[in-house]
């Protein structure tokens, strides 16, 4: 009897955490077959590619569990990357890391409350946020680069504790808190049960609209961290940044398990997500292979990762059909 409770345990564990399966072979694969992989200095390459990536994913994750989609992530990175220069040159660098998370939260509290009590889709509205955010990165700016010249805020961006940065480091604790809310607080319920069903969510007392808003100045805040730390790694603001790193984000949340539809999904898996795709990065650039592949490549595999969740999603429908009629 052990031998089947444990084959169905472990079948509930692949299906939950694909993209953690993934991750490992592809590492393990990795490793044995391309040198220098494991080396050090390009583990510690890929964390720091991973980080920004990571914690816009982050946001996008809780975005998307709700059933919306964040297209500014990009700007606000950008935004953010301009407004902690050009504050850093007058205040110093910790009024400029607040100036900048306040900016961003402010934003993303706009489009929350635009997505929570307007009929807009979220795509609208978070498209036309981006527009917004590029502006005010280019009028900040005057369309130029603005240096970073305050060496305590570069360490945001290089500093390591042995071959881990630090960066990294933030951002494991940052997954480690939603994961935590998710999962053990009532507030990580209703964000899943907004993306579930919205209107029984609401028949349910759940106050959709707090949510929506919550989880939008969240995205922001993520990608307010996100764009100070590229801002550190660059050791430059720049108003023209970020571009397509809401699609970055958006593949690694899909590719982590969770479905665009909203409700499903988990941080573990987005991570895992993330992690892939740099992997898949790292191994194009050791082997040669033309950069512009890379794109492909990412592309292939949110096709299929999409395909086949909507293959799964179908297979539950019939399922739940089945189970209907015999009744």
């Amino acid at each position: 009897m052990s031998q089947p409770i444990f084959g169905n345990q472990l079948s509930s564990f692949v299906k939950r955490n694909g993209s953690l399966v993934v991750l490992i072979f592809l590492f393990l694969l990795f490793s044995l077959t391309i040198a220098n992989f494991t080396d050090s200095r390009n583990l510690t390459a890929i964390m720091f590619q991973s980080v920004v990536t990571g914690f816009l994913a982050l946001g996008q994750f809780l975005v998307i569990v709700t059933g919306g989609i964040d297209l500014s992530q990009g700007a606000m990175v950008a935004m953010t990357s301009i407004v902690v220069s050009v504050s850093m040159m007058r205040y110093g660098a910790w009024a400029a890391i607040v100036c900048g998370l306040l900016a961003a939260t402010l934003l993303g509290f706009c489009t929350g409350l635009l997505v929570a009590k307007t009929t807009m889709p979220p795509f609208i509205v978070t498209l036309g946020m981006m527009g917004i955010a590029r502006g005010i990165a280019m009028m900040l700016a005057n369309a130029k680069p603005v240096p970073i010249t305050n060496d305590t805020f570069k360490l945001l961006g290089s500093e390591r504790i042995g071959w881990v940065p630090v960066s990294a480091i933030l951002l494991v604790i940052s997954a480690l808190i939603i994961h935590y809310i998710l999962r053990f607080r009532r507030i990580g319920r209703y964000i899943y049960a907004v993306g579930s069903s919205e209107s029984s969510a609401r028949l349910s007392g759940v106050n959709v609209a707090r949510i929506k808003l919550l989880v939008y100045m969240l995205s922001s805040f993520f990608c307010a961290i996100g764009g100070m730390i590229w801002t550190a790694r660059l050791v430059s603001g720049s108003p023209v940044g970020g571009y397509n790193y809401e699609t970055e984000s958006i593949a690694a949340v899909v590719v982590g398990g969770a479905s665009l539809s909203g409700g499903e999904g988990n941080v573990l898996g987005t991570m895992a997500g993330v992690l892939i795709f740099q992997c898949i990065n790292s191994m194009l650039n050791l082997t040669g292979i033309n950069p512009f592949w890379q794109g492909a490549f990412k592309g292939l595999l949110i096709i299929i990762t999409v395909a086949i969740s909507g293959l799964r999603g179908r297979g539950k429908l019939l399922g739940s059909r089945k189970g209907a009629k015999s009744v």
